[in-house]
């Protein structure tokens, strides 16, 4: 029997106007059957489907379409809004949507951009938990996928196992009615450096895939298991024949991990440390020595050099608090964009097993905080031959000595979070690791990344800039009883300074990672200081031409009838309610300094803060100390203020500290 065609098919006047629901496709769908109309077979009875490009060019959809007429004569066209043979139907029909690809040149260009950023757009959708979701997120981002049936389970139900697999991993997914049961991540061809962190790994990619509170099947996003598959997949692609990607990241945390374990061994022996438990002294030396490397943490995968975490000085008896932040270098590989900039080098040994050299005979400067000259070593370059990983730039990646080729694959350290310094020191640590920093992406002002000027805040470039906020702090009365104090806090930035926002940064060595963690330190320590008094959780005063920057004659004409009227009886205040205290803080970032000025008894409290590297704080100036003012209890150092300011990390708390100490 012959297939009908569009032109010969009839369509009944009792059916003109019934259109067919498409079946919804589930992840729990019974049938994998293919659908009669998309059957490759050209035997049998097929249902007709004409593409995009005949419905656009078909002479019904610029008439009639599905039964109805065109032109606005349907009875019921208005209530539509819009004709069946609008563009906005024929694009919501799957018609109208031909862009353009084989058409011509300029046309079909622009249209292939546009179809690329709708593409870009459907990426950050990862897609719902469930067996063909993960198939095609893990095909997405460049993986091979195997499906294996096990059967004689011990629940009675089929578990279906999905083997995703590179050229270096493994990662095997047990489903059960598309649940995830068990994740297996292995490198079967890595060193054992690589693989005794598999069950960290694994353990991680099975959080990401577990219900969490008022997650099910239907809601259950892929989002953060695809960031961390997409690792993966990352550095299994760079990884060819002689270069391991994985080998090359494990390597360096080996040595830093080493690194890492000599000076908490030093710090404990120091007299500061004396009565610390482990976790103290870890965290010294996380944020005054060399950071802390670790391997696959906070549900993420890959290397981790933590370098600063807030609230340090305070001694925990348990974990450290979930809302105690954590700033971090992740360690990843990346594809070489400049042939210049020194490839990745895969080895373990990084720096010397003592750790520091002997007889440092010519060293000026120091490595670390000890006054000690750590020994780092140069690994040699790791080679492979040339017809392995050939690209555009492969003359250019020849060791004209061996006649071999490097990898071209380098080092990146990406910030999380990132962190924003001024430009003089962004280029300082550009320079550092020989990576190119383009000036002109980034031109705006350090205050300005810090504290984003408002839609309607007005901005002169040169002028000085103020914030206003109010915040609640926590006071103690001498019964230990706490109340709440309304700061209201006004923030001058005098001499404008151009900032950037570190992201990522190119590196060859971790030597050079190690020595710009007291530099990152003491922009940490800012950020949270001024984020805790000035950030996004403080209430903002907005200055009058910013909540009103042009009134409408319906608003002038409202104030004026205000002012004609009486005005209403305020309400009794409260008693309880305490009088607003003012703070002002005024920051420069060259030196990098606080000026906090503040009522205090019948005078003028003025001190300033000098934030050095690593986070110190010292005491530039004070007039709050003195022969006359020794406070209560113990008499207060000019480095008691400083150290009082680590250790609240909150310039309101700092102040009120003072006030009862010294009021």
């Amino acid at each position: 029997m012959a297939t009908p065609t569009p032109a010969k098919q009839h369509i009944p006047a009792s059916t003109s106007q019934v259109i067919a629901t498409p079946p919804v496709s589930t992840p729990f769908s019974a049938s994998n059957l293919p659908h009669p109309a998309f059957s490759p077979h050209g035997h049998g009875h097929r249902s007709v489907v004409p593409s995009p490009q005949q419905v656009k060019k078909s002479p019904a959809n610029s008439q009639t379409i599905y039964g109805y007429p065109s032109g606005g004569n349907h009875p019921t066209n208005s209530s539509f809004g819009v004709g069946y043979d609008s563009p906005s139907a024929a694009m919501a029909l799957g018609g109208g949507m031909d862009l353009g690809i084989d058409g011509g040149l300029g046309v079909g260009e622009e249209r292939r951009r546009k179809l690329g950023v709708v593409v870009e757009i459907l990426k950050a959708n990862k897609g719902r938990l469930s067996e063909p979701g993960m198939e095609r997120l893990a095909k997405r981002v460049g993986l091979e996928c195997l499906w294996e049936t096990q059967m004689g389970s011990s629940s009675g139900t089929p578990m279906r196992t999905l083997v995703i697999a590179g050229s270096l991993l493994a990662l095997e997914i047990d489903f059960a009615n598309n649940i995830v049961k068990k994740v297996a991540l292995s490198f079967p061809e890595s060193p054992e450096i690589v693989t005794r962190h598999t069950d960290k790994a694994g353990d991680i990619l099975l959080r990401d895939l577990q219900f969490g509170e008022g997650e099910g099947p239907l809601t259950k996003r892929l989002d953060r298991f695809a960031g961390n598959l997409e690792k993966l997949a990352n550095a299994d692609k760079l990884s060819v024949e002689g270069l391991n990607c994985h080998e090359a990241i494990a390597g360096i945390y080996e040595s830093l991990e080493k690194l890492h374990l000599w000076e908490v061994e030093k710090l404990r022996k120091e007299g500061e440390m004396a009565g610390k438990d482990a976790d103290f002294v870890e965290r010294m030396a996380l944020c005054a020595k060399s950071g802390k490397p670790v391997m696959h943490t906070r549900d993420r995968l890959g290397l981790s050099l933590d370098y600063w975490q807030s609230k340090r000085r305070l001694a925990w008896k348990t974990k450290p608090k979930e809302d105690a932040q954590t700033w971090s270098l992740l360690v990843e590989c990346a594809l070489l964009s400049n042939p210049l900039f020194p490839p990745l080098r895969v080895s373990p040994n990084w720096i010397s097993a003592d750790i520091q050299k002997a007889n440092p005979v010519g060293e000026l400067f120091s490595d670390d905080s000890f006054g000690l000259v750590l020994d780092w070593l140069e690994p040699e370059n790791t080679l492979l031959t040339a017809t392995e990983q050939s690209g555009g730039n492969a003359m250019e990646c020849i060791d004209q000595a061996s006649g071999k080729k490097v990898p071209e694959v380098m080092l990146v350290a990406r910030f999380d979070p990132p962190l924003i310094v001024p430009m003089g020191l962004a280029l300082q640590i550009y320079n550092s690791t020989n990576a190119q920093l383009d000036v002109f992406l980034q031109t705006n002002t350090f205050d300005g990344l810090m504290f984003p000027h408002g839609p309607n805040e007005s901005v002169e470039p040169g002028e000085t800039r103020t914030i206003e906020t109010e915040t609640e702090v926590p006071v103690f009365d001498s019964n230990g009883e706490k109340a709440m104090q309304t700061h209201r806090n006004t923030l001058l930035i005098e001499k404008i300074d151009y900032g950037r926002t570190m992201t990522e940064l190119p590196f060859s060595h971790p030597r050079q990672l190690v020595e710009m963690l007291p530099y990152l330190r003491q922009y940490a320590f800012l950020t949270t200081v001024l984020g805790k008094t000035f950030g996004a959780k403080a209430k903002r005063i907005q200055k009058e031409e910013e909540t009103n920057p042009q009134k409408s004659k319906r608003d002038a004409f409202k104030d004026f009838m205000t002012q004609a009227s009486p005005p209403p009886k305020p309400p009794k205040e409260s008693k309880t309610k305490s009088k607003s205290f003012k703070m002002d803080v005024t920051l420069t970032t060259q030196p990098l300094r606080l000026r906090v000025v503040f009522p205090f008894k019948r005078e003028t409290a003025d001190v300033a803060f000098d934030i050095k590297l690593n986070g110190v704080v010292e005491v530039a100036s004070q007039n709050i100390l003195g022969e006359d003012r020794k406070g209560k209890g113990k008499q207060l150092t000019v480095g008691d203020l400083g150290r009082m300011l680590e250790v609240c990390e909150d310039l309101g708390i700092w102040v009120e500290f003072v006030r009862r100490r010294l009021g």
